[in-house]
């Protein structure tokens, strides 16, 4: 047995996953490089492809490649200096790389197709058998693909890919890259032998399964972890110990099993909730049956002949061991793209951090001029102390001050971004949602308050009160006879319409919708679903921030005691110490939650933490709309079996929500275990159809506390 230092070991098995993971944390996502259209990056000529970028589906990846192939054939090119620098170098390949090989080989391109192991070999390395469906196609298929066994789609595309003369370079690795001379010189490895090559074009086709994650041995003496299953009955008659949580790992515990082995499966988790509910069918099954003894709260720690060790919570022992099997994931190859000057989503750098803060001066600068704050530098003698004057028009008793453009301004950047995440989002169900989104900014949140109410009413902007409920406007709920020459009659009808829409339609329409107010009618969120739709994926995710949700409710609960002392001064209820109370709070309030949290922060906010930061971290009205919605909305998303991980939903989800959690689990999701606001986008962008949203959550009217609401597999 070779002696190692555990803790050494221990972090060599961890920082494999630092480099990624610092992005993870940010995002809460499997990170991915920063690319534009195509797949372009930051470094020029260098552009990435098929699963590295998310192309969910082997067919996905396989049009990708293709028409990436197609685009760079297309391109007008210079004549060739020289003979040995190549019009284009592809690194991988996969059913991505190798279809834009076969364009560039139709179009007679001089070009290079590298793969550090063989042609599909990841495909390849899929346990025997392992059926590969023909799903994600858009138009003919580059390479043949039908449904098939791994072993039948790899022979057919290996053998069509001699056919049409491309010849993968296999056992050839990418050691670094960079643009010099105005070409990019790759330094390629094989074997022992390193060498430099020159090239127009890259084309990073790698996928993101680089290193194994290893186990974190203490000790290790036999033969070492295999690090995928290959042919399940070579463990036939064998004392077959699995490590991992995951699918890959119950999956091979059950083929393994049903091949004659006597299989241990050991989760360092406190279950396989990791794992889609089929295999965690399949495994307690097999476990019940007494083919599979399952180790959770445990991990192997040591390796003899023989034997491993596993440690944890609830076991402390020796199993005997004739294969051991760590299959724990892979670690992207996300160290090896930032030395190549590939920066990957999350990443903070000094010119994203300068973005950001300047998007944050502009931010605040526009709601410090609309909302007359006084603030730097608009006050008495500052730079911009004349600005609100100068925005000022007189016509005839109406006058067009820095609110009214500021609205203005607001509705024209809902209406441009709208129209621009039209774009994006295509189905018929988003295009309904940003119809409602647009028009209720520009008509409900402009027209009518801005220029039709002033032409009818001496306090138009109190028709806010139908539009922008209490408690996300406090004002929806305050009125008094002796404002503006009003009468007890005037007074106790705005009261009655500020009731009515936070009360009564709310409700009702919480009940059927959920918080999808947020979604398709909230001007805040107008801004946030068209403006600030290109930062979504930011949202962080996790406990922690699930957690910060609590925030909304102190807002609202903020908001009940600063709405009554307000009501009562204007009433008259109380003295000079209520009014100067009244004071106090209002202008605390208003500067704080208003202007701070509301127009600042939950703007400026949007490149750092997602468009949703004011909506889900502070927002009031969401918050007493959640605590309806827990008790009882009925929308739902429910998910089949068919979901694939490719993590598309969860991407997409401004929320912070683990859709894809909860599609793999079987568990729906609804508005009693997450944050939803029912845009619907996570439905839009599953590449399976996996996913619905429905009306028909069974509701037991019941009071589960004013937390924010938690998913099922989540420690309470």
């Amino acid at each position: 047995m070779t002696a190692l230092d555990p803790a050494q070991l221990r972090s060599t098995a961890r920082a494999q996953l630092q480099v990624w993971s610092g992005a993870a944390r940010f995002i809460g996502l499997t990170p991915r490089p920063e690319a534009g259209d195509g797949g372009a990056t930051a470094l020029p000529g260098v552009t990435v492809v098929g699963d590295l970028l998310d192309a969910p589906l082997i067919g996905a990846a396989m049009t990708a490649g293709a028409r990436l192939g197609e685009r760079l054939a297309a391109r007008p090119r210079a004549p060739r200096a020289e003979d040995a620098v190549l019009d284009v170098l592809i690194v991988g390949a996969g059913p991505a790389g190798a279809c834009a090989a076969m364009a560039l080989q139709r179009a007679g391109l001089r070009y290079r197709i590298i793969d550090q192991h063989d042609a599909f070999a990841t495909i390849a390395a899929l346990p025997t058998g392992k059926m590969i469906y023909a799903e994600g196609l858009v138009g003919p298929p580059p390479l043949p693909f039908t449904d098939g066994t791994k072993e039948q789609q790899v022979a057919r595309w290996r053998s069509a890919l001699a056919a049409a003369g491309v010849q993968v370079e296999t056992g050839v690795q990418l050691v670094d890259l960079e643009r010099a001379g105005g070409l990019l010189r790759a330094k390629l490895r094989r074997g022992a032998e390193v060498f430099d090559v020159q090239t127009r074009e890259v084309v990073l086709a790698i996928g993101r399964r680089g290193q194994p994650v290893p186990l974190p041995l203490a000790a290790l003496a036999g033969d070492p972890p295999l690090t995928s299953l290959g042919d399940p009955a070579e463990g036939a008659g064998r004392r077959c110990v699995v490590a991992g949580g995951g699918d890959s790992a119950a999956e091979a515990a059950v083929a393994l099993a049903e091949a004659g082995a006597e299989v241990s499966l050991v989760v360092r988790g406190p279950d396989l909730s990791r794992a889609r509910p089929r295999n965690q069918a399949r495994v307690r099954a097999m476990v019940e049956a007494g083919k599979i003894r399952l180790w959770t709260g445990a991990e192997v720690t040591e390796r003899t002949t023989g034997a491993v060790r596993i440690r944890g919570e609830a076991a402390d022992q020796t199993l005997p061991c004739d294969r051991l099997y760590a299959l724990l994931g892979a670690s992207p190859p996300y160290a090896a793209l930032r030395r190549w000057g590939l920066p990957i989503e999350g990443d903070w750098r000094w010119a994203r951090a300068l973005g950001v803060a300047a998007f944050g001066v502009l931010v605040y600068l526009f709601y410090v001029l609309k909302g007359k704050w006084g603030l730097f530098p608009f006050g008495p003698g500052d730079p911009l102390e004349g600005a609100a004057a100068a925005l000022t028009l007189h016509i005839g008793a109406r006058e067009l001050g820095p609110p009214f453009w500021g609205t203005l301004a607001y509705s024209v950047l809902v209406l441009v971004f709208g129209l621009r995440a039209l774009s994006a989002h295509r189905g018929p169900a988003q295009r309904r949602r940003y119809f409602s989104l647009i028009s209720f900014q520009v008509v409900a949140l402009f027209a009518v308050p801005e220029l039709i109410a002033p032409l009818m009413l001496d306090r138009p902007w109190k028709v806010y009160a139908l539009t922008v409920p209490w408690p996300l406007s406090i004002w929806s709920l305050v009125d008094a006879p002796g404002w503006a020459g009003g009468d007890l009659v005037a007074a106790a009808g705005w009261l009655a319409l500020g009731g009515l829409s936070t009360f009564v339609l709310i409700p009702l329409y919480v009940r059927k919708n959920g918080l999808a107010f947020c979604s398709r009618l909230c001007g805040c969120g107008g801004l946030a679903e068209t403006m600030g739709d290109v930062w979504r994926s930011r949202a962080p995710r996790g406990p922690a921030s699930r957690q910060a949700e609590w925030a909304g409710r102190l807002v609202f609960f903020a908001a009940i005691p600063t709405t009554a002392l307000i009501l009562f001064d204007a009433w008259g209820v109380g003295g000079a110490a209520l009014g100067s109370t009244k004071a106090f709070a209002q202008r605390w309030y208003g500067l704080m939650v208003d202007f701070g949290l509301a127009s600042l922060a939950g703007v400026a906010l949007y490149p750092a933490l997602g468009n949703r930061a004011w909506c889900r971290f502070f927002c009031p009205l969401r918050a007493y709309m959640e605590v309806l919605a827990r008790i009882f909305a009925k929308p739902q998303i429910v998910a089949d079996s068919r979901c694939i991980g490719c993590e598309q939903c969860t991407r997409h989800c401004q929320m912070g929500i683990e859709v894809q959690r909860f599609a793999q689990t079987g568990t729906p999701l609804h508005n009693g275990n997450s944050a939803c606001i029912q845009c619907g986008v996570c439905v839009e962008v599953c590449p399976m159809d996996v996913l619905e949203l429905r009306s028909d959550r069974p509701v037991q009217l019941r009071w589960e506390g004013l937390g924010p609401p938690r998913p099922p597999w989540e420690a309470r």
